[in-house]
């Protein structure tokens, strides 16, 4: 049997399933036509005809409860309910004349209209129970001439008939559509809240052993004996914290995306550098792991352009990740080209190709797909989250480009990320010393003890002396008082907020009235940022903190500082 066979005989078991359920409704029914047209088709057929009906209700009731008919048994029972119903409703007319025609297209109307309400899941469950109906409703004309009707009366009532007929059928047409619709978005809902169910306890899993690791390597590095075996520890706690980064940088990205939060910054950088840093930090992996790593088409890039670096690398370390998992040997190559266009824009080409297994038609279809992976395989095997490659094109087309895949079983798989760039002038070099400046003041304002422990151990050494609090009021007090080159403030404090202590701080004069200001947020919306500016702060660093990051901004802030003191002076 076809699937679609297979699917046609499913759909018409669950009508004569539905059915059954309401036998005894449709015995009701039957008596009550009985006793309501009985004086019309005459007490003895309607007797009769009801005799046979309840009969074929207790059949289908009783017998189809112990065995399930065949699809032929199945449409013949349906095909002799609406033949004994419909013939009721004949004895009318040929009893009542003109009268008992009306009521005998009321019925035929009402068996039409039943078929289509209770057949909406099976197209050949309402043929099957239509036909008859409709059959009888073609014969109405004839009738009402043998009644003495004239032809265009005759004509009218055939007129009637057809649209009852096509009326019934476009019924059951939006009747079945509705319910397919209803059972797809069912179905979507289902799959999603499973995928979403399975992605929750993946994501616990994949936090749990980070965890664990981080505990244990603290448990012994506090009891090393040596310094190589503490600094083995240290190292794994490292891996662990960046693990767990990546798991809540990957749920951040994902919950801004889907809350259309997520945003792109246009920056000048060099591409150049950007692609050979990236190659740099995998070309060791794919060493370990046996492959060959390939470059082609750098000499084709531009140098400087203007784009947003971080997202660009973001993408390109997703595709080389994944390629490197799947691939267990042969060579991953990075692929470049780009494509001048007018008005200083170029079409920027970048592919991932391995020699993989490769993936089906099928797998490549889902493979954008939110919360989920190829298979439960993959992520007992591999880990992550399964969000880096829907981040990823959502990133892509953020900045006005895209990312597909194209793969066969068997052949590898390749990734091709296309972008619009413009062409970028270079940036003068940045002073990087501040690690080498000593007497800087920092004030550190966060209602968490780790958090201020440890943006202590970044800056110590490299800022002298650093001052804590633990909310915006105690802040304000200690900047009353005591000067600060750097105040760190976190947004979200109990008693004070970050924002309204830095409208009090820039509202009063004292010692630290136009100090910078670095928010530290967990959040990167353009909005949240705005709001920071507003209110007096002057930059802002993403949690978890790196050191990198928070030297580069006090080094902006403290720069663009002096040059308002100085312009002012």
């Amino acid at each position: 049997m076809s699937p679609s066979a297979a699917t046609q005989s499913s759909d018409l078991m669950e009508v004569i399933a539905a059915r059954r359920s309401q036998a005894r409704m449709r015995a009701g029914l039957a008596l009550g036509l009985t006793l309501g047209f009985g004086a019309i088709t005459g007490w003895a057929w309607a007797m009769a005809w009801f005799c046979i009906y309840a009969g074929l209700q207790a059949f289908e009731y009783f017998v189809l409860a112990r065995r399930t008919p065949p699809p032929w048994a199945a449409v013949a029972l349906l095909v002799t309910n609406s033949v004994v119903f419909g013939v009721f409703a004949l004895a009318g007319p040929l009893n009542d004349g003109a009268f008992g025609l009306c009521c005998w297209i009321c019925l035929l109307c009402g068996g039409q209209l039943n078929s289509a309400l209770t057949s909406q899941k099976s197209r050949l469950a309402f043929l099957a129970s239509s036909t008859p109906f409709a059959l009888y409703l073609a014969a109405t004309p004839v009738v009402a001439l043998w009644l003495g009707a004239k032809p265009h009366q005759a004509v009218s009532i055939a007129a009637a008939a057809a649209l009852i007929v096509i009326f019934t059928h476009m019924i059951w047409r939006a009747a079945a559509r509705a319910l397919t619709a209803e059972s797809e978005a069912r179905a979507l809902a289902e799959a999603a809240d499973a995928a979403k169910s399975a992605f929750v306890a993946m994501v616990s899993h994949e936090l749990r052993t980070p965890i664990s690791a981080i505990l244990a390597g603290a448990v012994e590095a506090k009891s090393a004996r040596s310094a190589k075996v503490r600094d083995s520890n240290l190292e794994l706690i490292s891996s662990s914290a960046r693990m767990m980064r990546t798991l809540l940088d990957d749920l951040l990205d994902m919950s801004k995306i889907e809350a259309g939060r997520m945003g792109v910054e246009i920056t000048a950088f060099d591409l150049r550098r950007l692609m050979l840093e990236t190659v740099r930090f995998w070309a060791p992996v794919a060493r370990r792991g046996n492959l060959a790593f390939r470059l082609e088409g750098a000499h084709s890039l531009p140098a400087w352009v203007e784009g947003d670096p971080t997202r660009i690398r973001q993408v390109l370390n997703n595709l080389l990740s994944n390629a490197l998992k799947f691939t267990e040997s042969g060579a991953i190559t990075l692929r470049m080209a780009a494509e001048p266009c007018p008005d200083r824009t170029f079409a920027l080409i970048l592919e991932v190709i391995d020699t993989g297994p490769g993936m089906t038609e099928e797998q490549i279809g889902g493979l954008f797909t939110a919360y989920g992976q190829l298979s439960d395989s993959v992520a007992r095997t591999h880990g992550g989250t399964g969000l880096g490659l829907n981040i990823s094109r959502e990133l892509a087309r953020l900045m006005g480009g895209d990312l597909v895949a194209d793969s066969a079983p068997g052949q590898g798989a390749t990734f091709r990320l296309s972008l619009n760039l413009s062409l970028g002038e270079a940036e003068s070099p940045a002073d990087t010393a501040l690690q080498e400046q000593t007497g800087l003041s920092v004030l550190i304002i966060d209602d968490h003890e780790i958090n201020r422990r440890a943006f202590t151990l970044i800056l110590q050494g490299a800022v002298d002396p650093i001052v804590t609090a633990e909310n915006g009021q105690d802040a304000l007090a200690i900047l009353a008082r005591q000067p600060f080159d750097v105040v760190l403030m976190d947004l979200n404090m109990p008693k004070m907020g970050g924002l309204d202590c830095t409208r009090a701080l820039r509202a009063a004069a004292g010692p630290n009235q136009t100090t910078p200001v670095i928010a530290l947020t967990a959040s990167a919306a353009r909005s949240e940022i705005d709001v920071c500016l507003a209110v007096g702060m002057n930059a802002f660093v993403m949690k978890p903190v790196e050191a990198a990051e928070l030297f580069g901004a006090i080094e902006r802030v403290l720069d663009a500082h002096e040059a308002t003191v100085a312009a002012v002076a």
